[in-house]
């Protein structure tokens, strides 16, 4: 099958992670009272936390099949040297955002990290240049991954696999002040950005292929891994989330690749998983600015669809980061989307 068509399945499930982030951050907005106290999450909170394994390790994996090629020429490579500077800026930029947001409009818990109505904290900004505090905290794990494993790149994959392993167990004991704190996430998802980096030829063939005793290997590790840190150990539950949640995101990426064989599905869910970005680093501030919208609560009741609140709000959040975008990147403020041309030619 051409090349192009085996992606599909590829930024189909990169679509569906992404989603699922903004769902998560939707029901815990609802959940802790900052958009609608009366929005019914029992079943979204259940579901949220039944995709943890599946919502992080699967983006984390998919980016790393995405940037493979690359990373593993090292820094020699041009391309490497943009797409790094890329996710920092887009990381550095939309801090300022998130800042700005924070210290003019107010906060209610997406950019309370960088300000909570106290004016610009340049303080704030400046320390998260490099210690990530916010949900922004992911786009510059991808410049740091990416960094560390093109310096890397002529290592023993394996070395840097269980090196990266033990990284994702240890990440579980690291101390932090609050919830704020995401460098333990910059730690933990690292291997499977890692997986996804030195196993993507492998990895591609037998999910497109769906590979049947694969299939079967993953879910097998998924529900006996699962199982075990069902029991309730912290400690049992920080060596085995690895297995875990690989085989989780590996079991996404079949069911994904099945799915795109329906040619309405792959089409839709691969052209929301080709505009991620703009999702992601926007969700937060639309849900913030959700939050002061008065008695936006009361039309989803008048609708009678209290129950499936959350998804909605969710669909409406990415179809808006898209609209946006598209828009955005007809103007001279696509700079705040992509790498300054005169950067990028630098770098090349």
């Amino acid at each position: 099958m051409p090349q192009a068509e085996r992606i599909v399945w590829i930024d189909a499930a990169r679509g569906i992670c992404v989603l699922a982030v903004v769902l998560m951050h939707t029901t815990l907005s609802a959940y802790l009272g900052y958009l609608q106290p009366g929005t019914s999450t029992g079943f979204w909170s259940w579901f949220i936390d039944a995709m943890t394994p599946f919502r992080m390790p699967g983006l984390a994996m998919l980016s790393g099949l995405l940037l493979a090629r690359r990373i593993r020429t090292g820094w020699s490579d041009s391309a490497v040297r943009v797409s790094i500077a890329s996710s920092y800026w887009l990381y550095a930029v939309w801090l300022l955002v998130f800042a700005l947001f924070a210290g003019l409009i107010g906060s209610h818990v997406w950019t309370g990290p960088v300000g909570v109505g106290e004016g610009l904290r340049l303080d704030a900004y400046l320390n998260q240049l490099v210690l990530p505090r916010t949900i922004l905290w992911y786009v510059f794990a991808l410049a740091v991954w990416s960094a560390l494993l093109a310096t890397l790149h002529r290592v023993d994959p394996g070395l840097v696999l269980v090196t990266l392993t033990i990284l994702s167990i240890c990440s579980h004991y690291v101390p932090v002040a609050d919830d704020n704190d995401q460098y333990r996430n910059l730690l933990r998802y690292a291997v499977f950005f890692a997986i996804g980096v030195y196993g993507s030829p492998w990895l591609r063939e037998r999910v497109h292929a769906g590979h049947a005793p694969f299939a079967v290997a993953a879910l097998a590790v998924y529900l006996g891994a699962g199982g075990i840190i069902a029991q309730g150990d912290p400690h049992v539950g920080a060596v085995l989330s690895v297995p875990r949640d690989a085989a989780a995101a590996v079991l996404l990426l079949l069911l994904m690749s099945v799915l795109c064989r329906v040619r309405a599905i792959g089409a839709v869910l691969g052209w929301v998983g080709r505009r991620t970005l703009p999702i992601y680093v926007l969700h937060g501030l639309l849900l913030e600015t959700l939050a002061f919208a008065p008695h936006w609560g009361a039309v989803i009741d008048r609708a009678g669809v209290r129950s499936v609140a959350p998804l909605l709000v969710t669909a409406a959040i990415a179809i808006l980061s898209i609209v946006v975008y598209e828009l955005v990147m007809r103007t001279p403020a696509r700079a705040v989307f992509e790498l300054p041309r005169s950067v990028r030619a630098l770098l090349r």
